[in-house]
C-alpha cells in the first residue's frame, strides 16, 4: 500500500490561488491513489480466492510505533517495573591502578615538526 503523502506547511505569503488549487489537487489525487491501491488488493485477493490460491494475509500493526513514554501494554500490567536482568553491571575501571603516566604527543604535530625539519 502507497505510504500517505504529507506536504510540507507552506507560509501565508507564499498561499496563492494557484498554490491553494494544487494543494487540494495534489490531496485529491492522493485519496485517490489510496482507493485505488485498495481496489487493486482486493482484485487481487479474489482472483487469487478463484485460483484456488490464499489471499494475501491480513496483518496487524505491531503496536509499537504509537507507544509513548509511560505506556505500558495490557500484559505487562502486572509485571515489576525494575531494570532489566543485566543492567546493573559496575564499571570494569575502577579496579585498575596506575604505576605511571606519560604524555604522548598526537601524531598530526608530530608528523608536522619532522616534515618543518625536513624542508630547513
Amino acid at each position: 500500500m502507497p505510504t500517505p503523502i504529507h506536504l510540507p506547511h507552506i507560509p501565508d505569503a507564499e498561499r496563492t490561488a494557484l498554490v491553494e488549487q494544487l494543494v487540494v489537487l495534489i490531496e485529491t489525487l492522493a485519496q485517490d491513489n489510496q482507493r485505488q491501491a485498495e481496489t487493486i488488493q482486493q482484485l487481487r485477493d479474489e482472483i487469487a480466492v478463484l485460483k484456488g490460491e490464499k489471499a494475501k494475509p491480513q496483518f496487524k500493526p505491531s503496536g509499537m510505533e504509537g507507544k509513548r513514554d509511560g505506556d505500558t501494554p495490557d500484559d505487562a500490567a502486572g509485571k515489576g517495573q525494575g531494570k532489566r536482568p543485566g543492567s546493573a553491571k559496575r564499571h570494569k575501571t575502577a579496579q585498575l591502578t596506575i604505576h605511571e603516566e606519560c604524555a604522548v604527543p598526537p601524531q598530526e604535530a608530530a608528523a608536522r615538526g619532522l616534515a618543518l625539519q625536513g624542508l630547513s
